[in-house]
């Protein structure tokens, strides 16, 4: 009917509903806190019965409009220094209040937090209850405490007006009487003990009790006209009584000095966490290894482990919300899986393992009001932006399960064997005793089969029965359909609304994705010691506009994948993906931890080859420098030529010289056989006498080049 975040207008304006009005939290289905939307107007919030607030939007007496704080960017563009300063600390500021549980209702809670923030950033509490206010209003958007620094393309900057006098103005006509506190103090003091602290009055009520007790006012002191004390200045400076600023100021001072009004502390209550749950949007999440072994996709023959398996699950009807599977250890990059799937539409779950289902059969698609998760993913640095969603998130205190037993018991549920059901392969108990199965012989299952195996068995669970006691009267009439979990949880999103929100479509990459900080330069995004790039970049002039000045850029990415990034461009408020520039990132589908890993044994292989080639060219260039030094040497002792040397005659020689068979010797031949044997010169046959007496004609063709 109505989910947290949404804006509603009067159809009629009343006094309580002057303004839009946005909702910020439903209290245990009694209240709904909302809060008035009145720009460069500090407002708070305030809380109408549930049952009143339904029936106005029954009625439509209440009409949904579209958010008029919707056009704030979640992440702003390039802001002024001061700005940026500002911007973290109200990030700050609103992650500290929304550890608090009930800071919307409770004021003494909210005000020492507020007092304790203020005195460790040097701010006012003023100021602090003002960055809230405009926090409150914009649907826990942090970008609206600077909304005036985001330059937006259709306003038009307002010239400055003349400045006058600020400070908090009295709003009473009889606001200043002129009485000194040193004279009014002691009847303050004598009320403040009787009617606050004996009676237990309100300090609104004990301050009215003591005009008309302890100042005896006369019957035309209290007017239905203009002529009363508080509307008649002259009339309250006649009697000299004290006003309301300074009965308040004196009740404060009288308060931090009376131990006695210190609050018990709290005592633990026992119960199920159902019991508290007013309806759906209080989610638990955890990790477990489930107790089977896998196979690889490849091939059944190679063994890959016991698989990690994150669960959400809805603390008020008990349903699992969500689900993730890897073989990835315990991280926020699988809570963050978890976490999407759980917000997400279920179809394309179905779709993908191929199984008969719609999502109207787990219809687990909501953003909760709180998180609950013990000390691991959501502590770390890479979910840190997590609580900045308005999402409050509860952390159980160290070794204690029992802090979120719906999740735990889910976990235990989930790995029970069944044996009649689910005969599974590769199991194996947890607590092994000595020679009992560890499930590798038997291991089977790829990781593929076993997520749609799991998510069968969180359909079947989904659709077991509740227990009695939980199905509301107003809910008797839907029949047997709402007393299984996912039943009573399809009934209560109806019925029980008010705790969940819808996904942005920027969610993911600013709440659930790891963020960074990268810089654009010519070749890329530089992120990490990697180069990303898309045609975006080069499209948009990106590339080009960052030769003259480096281009800072917000980034997320997914831990476990360094091929891709996501990085932000306020040009067109959008999220765009870049991919690495390194094809073997894709091959190795390496995370950023192992590219890191791989660039650093790549450094060494590299420092390594430069020391051995340093080594060898030691020994090459002593060989060297003594074939020259040789050479010179030779050089000196040879005969010196005459000047006029024939260059191009000694060089024509020196290359018939090279000159050689098989390319001059690259080839290696094999030897001639008798067959293919080349001609050659006959050889002489022996002839003694003919050598004796004659000299054959070749013969005395040599001998006449010898002679010349």
């Amino acid at each position: 009917m109505y989910e947290i975040h949404d804006v509603y207008v009067a159809a009629t304006p009343s006094n309580v509903f002057d303004s839009p009005v946005r909702v910020l939290e439903t209290i245990a289905l009694k209240k709904v806190i909302l809060i008035k939307i009145k720009k460069n107007k500090v407002t708070k919030p305030f809380s109408v019965d549930y049952s009143e607030w339904i029936n106005l939007l029954a009625s439509e007496s209440l009409v949904k409009v579209p958010d008029p704080l919707g056009d704030l960017p979640s992440i702003p563009p390039k802001l002024p220094q001061a700005a940026e300063k500002r911007l973290k600390q109200v990030s700050n500021i609103t992650s500290a209040l929304s550890i608090i549980p009930d800071f919307l209702t409770n004021k003494k809670a909210l005000n020492a937090k507020i007092k304790q923030i203020a005195a460790s950033l040097d701010l006012t509490e003023k100021t602090i209850k003002v960055w809230v206010s405009d926090w409150l209003q914009a649907g826990r958007n942090t970008v609206a405490v600077v909304s005036k620094f985001v330059v937006k393309e259709h306003q038009v900057a307002n010239p400055p007006k003349s400045g006058t006098k600020r400070g908090a103005k009295p709003h009473l006509l009889s606001a200043d009487t002129g009485v000194p506190s040193y004279e009014v103090e002691p009847q303050i003091t004598k009320a403040y003990d009787t009617y606050i602290i004996q009676q237990r009055m309100t300090w609104k009520d004990a301050f009215h009790e003591m005009l008309l007790s302890v100042y005896k006012l006369p019957p035309e002191s209290i007017s239905e006209g203009t002529d009363g004390l508080l509307l008649n200045p002259a009339l309250a400076k006649k009697h000299s009584v004290p006003t309301w600023r300074q009965f308040r100021y004196r009740c404060r001072q009288l308060k931090k000095a009376n131990v006695q009004l210190e609050t018990e502390s709290p005592r633990g209550s026992r119960g199920k966490a159902s019991d508290y749950a007013p309806g759906p949007g209080f989610y638990e999440i955890d990790a477990t290894h489930f107790q089977i072994q896998l196979v690889s996709r490849i091939t059944k023959s190679l063994l890959v482990g016991r698989p990690t398996v994150y669960l959400i699950v809805d603390t008020y009807d008990g349903a699992i919300a969500g689900y993730a599977v890897s073989l990835e250890n315990p991280s926020w990059a699988i809570a963050a899986l978890a976490l999407h799937n759980c917000f997400s539409d279920k179809s394309l779950v179905f779709e993908r393992l191929g199984l008969p289902y719609s999502s109207a059969d787990w219809p687990c698609h909501h953003l909760p009001t709180l998180l609950r998760a013990d000390r691991a993913e959501l502590v770390s640095n890479m979910g840190h932006n997590f609580p900045q969603s308005g999402i409050r998130v509860e952390i159980t205190p160290s070794m204690t399960p029992i802090a979120k037993g719906t999740v735990e018991g889910k976990n235990a549920e989930l790995k029970n064997t069944r044996g009649s059901r689910y005969d599974l392969p590769g199991r194996f108990s947890k607590k092994r005793e000595r020679r009992a199965p560890d499930g590798k012989k038997t291991a089977a299952l790829n990781i593929f089969e076993f997520e749609k195996i799991l998510v069968e068995i969180i359909m079947d669970l989904n659709n077991t029965a509740v227990d009695p006691k939980k199905i509301p009267p107003d809910a008797l009439s839907e029949g047997p359909k709402v007393a299984t979990r996912i039943g009573l949880h399809r009934w209560a999103l109806a019925n029980r609304a008010g705790f969940t929100r819808n996904m942005g479509p920027n969610f993911t990459y600013e709440y659930l994705m790891t963020n960074g900080s990268g810089r654009i330069a010519p070749l890329g995004i530089l992120f990490q010691g990697e180069t990303y790039t898309c045609d975006h970049l080069r499209s948009s002039g990106l590339l080009s506009a960052s030769i003259n000045h480096a281009i800072k850029v917000k980034v997320s990415y997914n831990p476990l994948l360094a091929s891709e990034i996501f990085f932000y461009d306020p040009s067109i408020k959008s999220w765009l993906q870049a991919f690495n520039t390194d094809p073997e990132i894709y091959d190795i589908r390496a995370s950023f931890p192992e590219v890191k890993e791989f660039r650093a044994i790549q450094k060494q292989l590299v420092s390594q080859a430069e020391l051995n080639h340093y080594s060898k060219r030691r020994i090459s260039v002593r060989a060297v420098k003594a074939e020259v030094q040789k050479s010179v040497l030779e050089k000196r002792n040879s005969l010196m030529g005459s000047r006029g040397v024939d260059i191009r005659q000694n060089r024509a020689q020196e290359r018939a010289n090279e000159r050689s068979s098989g390319m001059n010797g690259a080839l290696s031949l094999s030897p001639i056989t008798e067959t293919g044997s080349l001609p050659s010169r006959p050889a002489p046959t022996p002839d003694a006498e003919h050598n004796k007496n004659d000299i054959s004609m070749w013969d005395e063709v040599d001998a006449v080049n010898i002679i010349k």
